[in-house]
């Protein structure tokens, strides 16, 4: 197929540049930087920028106390520059969330939007082109405690609350098992059930001991990304999560594989980078192509054949085929959808969408918040106040008006049930005093248990508390990644330099993807 070239993007018909980062934290400014240092130093274009989650989307210091994350770790970091417009991101940038998210911030653009400008949002649960190249993604991590369960999370956020806010649930992973056509790459924030056992899994372990006994039993990661990674069968599959770099090379029934890479937290010596080119093969390659993000027609009717399925209650409610069901967008949709993108001339995102929908932080209070996060990890000294209500943001009542379809991101009336008589009854909205109803598949000890684990790594007891410390404040003890001298470098790091580098091979020829014997 014969493209047309556009102005600064890349060679038409051949391959497109791609960096992959594993957990962002907020480190825009050194990531941007990275690249740019990489792009200076090899004489090379990168086209796009993919982040795996822990975006950290943080406007202000309001929107800090609604992520899930310890308060002495808390930081502004530097996002807030480019959604003020202080900075511009250098790259288009696409992003899913994790498990450490600005949770208000990212359920105004559930759909997906641009949290900033040219840094794009794929929501909850999205599918997106840049450049021909088909990239699906699913925000979140796994718990059974919150799978079954609708998003009821209300603002002012409860204890609970924040944390289940990024729990993906199953009528999310419903619709992205809509999927028909092929997808080039595919986003999750945690590892697919079972991944471990496609890669090298004693260096893994080498690693990360503590993660023995869940890949030994086989509950490390995500069964919804196992089974959409079977049913999708993406060519490339990243991830982050684990701040570990992992390879790994899954076959299908069909003969085909999918490339599998994990990656770090954006700090000094470690693997949270990848540079990959990605080819323009002919099943990226079916309608016109944009060299910007572009809406995906089939995911737009997807968008619409699932609409209703969509569950703000506690309550599980069942889907079409108990959740299995895989018949794709409707004709009907896809007619729809066709007409819609014809009459508003094409399925190009208009960059210039980006809307505010909070007063950014100022200098002042991004210095009273970035002080304390490498200073000991005390937190900010200076602390915002939690919302009270969810904001309706302007691109997502644009997009769902633009397909037809009614808003349905809004809570109705908060509900109590009669443990005793099963009764349901509205009450008084007031999330944090509210005793939580019973989750319909799980106990309530098995609720509680999942929600005191940010990290989704079951560990249990006194090891688990020791080794999300370890995580999360990057200050292991000598002899496991040398981190502490990391950070201290950390601190005056004007670039952070990855462990790769811009060498112009594709995935398939790179030597961390052949086969492990």
């Amino acid at each position: 197929m014969n493209l047309p070239k556009a102005a600064g993007g890349p060679t038409p018909g051949k391959k497109l540049t791609i960096a992959i980062e594993g957990c962002c934290h907020g480190e825009l400014d050194n990531i941007y930087g990275t690249l740019q240092h990489l792009e200076q130093k090899e004489g090379k274009k990168i086209d796009l920028l993919i982040s795996c989650g822990d975006f950290q989307a943080v406007r202000n210091l309001d929107d800090l106390e609604t992520m899930s994350c310890p308060v002495k770790y808390r930081a502004l970091n530097t996002f807030y520059k480019y959604y003020s417009g202080e900075a511009k991101a250098p790259y288009p940038t696409l992003f899913i969330g994790g498990n450490h998210e600005a949770a208000n911030y990212m359920w105004e653009l559930y759909y997906g939007g641009w949290a900033a400008p040219n840094i794009y949002f794929m929501g909850y649960t999205g599918c997106v082109k840049f450049g021909g190249v088909r990239i699906a993604g699913l925000s979140g991590t796994y718990s059974q405690a919150a799978y079954m369960r609708g998003h009821d999370e209300k603002l002012p956020y409860s204890e609970s609350s924040i944390r289940s806010m990024y729990h993906i649930r199953d009528f999310e992973v419903y619709r992205l098992m809509q999927i028909k056509q092929p997808v080039d790459i595919f986003l999750s924030h945690d590892w697919p059930t079972n991944i471990a056992n496609y890669g090298n899994k004693e260096q893994l372990l080498s690693r990360k001991q503590f993660l023995r006994s869940e890949i030994e039993d086989g509950s490390l990661g995500n069964p919804a990304g196992q089974q959409l990674m079977s049913a999708l069968q993406p060519r490339y599959w990243f991830s982050a999560h684990m701040h570990t770099k992992f390879p790994a090379i899954v076959p299908h029934s069909d003969s085909s594989i999918t490339r599998f890479l994990a990656l770090d937290k954006c700090l000094p010596g470690r693997d949270f980078l990848q540079v990959a080119v990605i080819p323009l093969i002919s099943s990226s390659v079916f309608q016109h192509i944009f060299w910007t993000i572009s809406y995906d027609e089939e995911w737009l009717a997807i968008m619409r054949s699932t609409h209703d399925v969509i569950n703000l209650d506690r309550r599980h409610q069942p889907l079409p085929g108990m959740g299995a069901l895989r018949k794709g967008a409707s004709e009907a949709d896809v007619k729809v959808v066709e007409e819609v993108l014809q009459q508003r001339g094409g399925a190009k995102i208009d960059p210039t969408a980006f809307v505010q929908t909070a007063r950014p932080a100022d200098a002042s209070a991004a210095a009273a918040s970035n002080s304390g996060s490498h200073t000991g990890f005390r937190g900010p000294k200076k602390r915002g106040r939690m919302p009270s209500a969810h904001v309706r943001n302007p691109q997502t009542e644009s997009l769902l008006q633009m397909l037809q379809l009614p808003y349905n991101l809004e809570h109705g009336p908060r509900q109590m049930v009669n443990m005793m008589t099963g009764s349901v009854s509205c009450v008084v909205d007031n999330h944090a005093a509210l005793p939580p109803p019973p989750a319909r598949t799980v106990t309530e000890d098995q609720v509680n248990a999942a929600l005191d684990n940010p990290e989704e790594i079951d560990l249990g007891g006194e090891e688990e508390d020791q080794v999300e410390e370890e995580e999360e404040s990057g200050q292991q003890q000598a002899g496991q990644d040398n981190t502490r001298v990391e950070e201290e470098q950390h601190k005056e790091a004007d670039v952070v330099k990855p462990t790769v580098s811009l060498d112009g091979t594709t995935l398939e020829d790179d030597p961390m993807f052949k086969p492990m014997c």
